[in-house]
């Protein structure tokens, strides 16, 4: 382990430490406390706190206190997205996430739907102690980015003439919003220039797009096992994402009408073989790989560092990532 990699991983256990004291320590809430920290350690990459700290690195600030509350804020970016993990599991009605069955098929979607909103109360407790109005409007517009993406995605639920502007559009809202939080929100923290704060903004934006492509892909190519949770979910809800857009495109006639009616009926075989006929998966590769691309654009606005290595090193495996 080098010492960019202990420096990381030391604020992470200290984010993690975070993450135990809020669900800790109360015994009104030791109930809701105990489901919300069973989800927090079920795993997970810790994607969003790494972002957060890593921006805050590259943009060089030493600052004791204006580190303590990156540590702080990113945690909140973690318990964020540990909310909307379980909301989207009540409305998805998922079984399971991370290798482990999810809390609305363990305690049911009342209990769960409940855990998420306490989710979100922990998120402004772990920020409630930094004085940084633009940080918590940021907060604040990435939580109604987050709902508007569900929203939006509820409405396209089935609808086989959505665009690539609308996918998008949706998979910003539900994911690249969150990873803009942790970078620009750092950003905010750390009270640099708005340039570098658009251009982390930027960067969490694209990364978080490559991700979401990424795991688009994964549904279709990847196991159960593998990845977590089961195979073929965007299929079944019918979620038309970009591997499933790119076909429809490539398809015509007869293959066209069979590719709608095998999406229709929920004929995970078929669907997979006319993705493989228009080669749909290399096509989304590429669209990750350019949103990279952009993403290490928008860093060349900060002084080159390790720390700016390791965010481009994020970035492409992000699009490449297993699972």
């Amino acid at each position: 382990m080098n010492c960019l990699e202990k420096e990381l991983k030391e604020d992470l256990d200290k984010v993690e430490g975070i993450l135990s004291s809020v669900l800790t320590g109360s015994a009104y809430e030791a109930n809701v406390n105990a489901m919300c920290l069973h989800v927090v350690k079920a795993g997970g990459k810790r994607t969003r706190p790494k972002l957060c700290l890593l921006a805050q690195y590259a943009l060089g600030v030493n600052d004791p206190k204006l580190h303590k509350a990156a540590l702080s804020f990113a945690a909140s970016t973690e318990l964020l997205h540990t909310a909307t993990l379980v909301h989207d599991d009540v409305i998805d009605k998922a079984t399971i996430r991370r290798g482990q069955s999810t809390l609305n098929d363990t305690e049911g979607n009342h209990l769960a739907v409940l855990a998420g909103d306490y989710l979100f109360t922990r998120c402004f407790f772990c920020i409630h102690d930094i004085d940084n109005r633009e940080l918590f409007l940021l907060f604040n517009k990435t939580l109604a980015t987050l709902v508007t993406g569900e929203i939006n995605q509820l409405h396209l639920q089935n609808q086989l003439s959505i665009t690539i502007e609308d996918y998008k559009e949706t998979i910003y809202c539900k994911t690249g919003a969150l990873f803009e939080l942790a970078t620009a929100g750092a950003a905010l923290l750390s009270k640099v220039p708005e340039e570098q704060v658009k251009a982390l903004g930027e960067y969490g934006k694209q990364l978080g797009i490559a991700f979401q492509v990424a795991d688009d892909i994964l549904d279709y190519t990847s196991t159960t096992n593998t990845l977590g949770k089961t195979i073929g979910e965007d299929l079944l809800d019918g979620r038309i994402t970009l591997p499933l857009i790119f076909a429809l495109q490539d398809t015509t006639g007869d293959d066209h009408a069979k590719l709608e009616e095998a999406i229709h009926t929920y004929n995970l075989d078929a669907v997979l073989e006319y993705i493989q006929k228009t080669n749909s998966i290399d096509k989304c590769k590429e669209f990750a790989l350019e949103a990279v691309q952009k993403a290490k654009e928008a860093l060349k606005v900060l002084p080159e560092s390790k720390y700016i290595k390791m965010l481009e090193d994020l970035a492409y495996k992000a699009a490449n990532r297993s699972k």
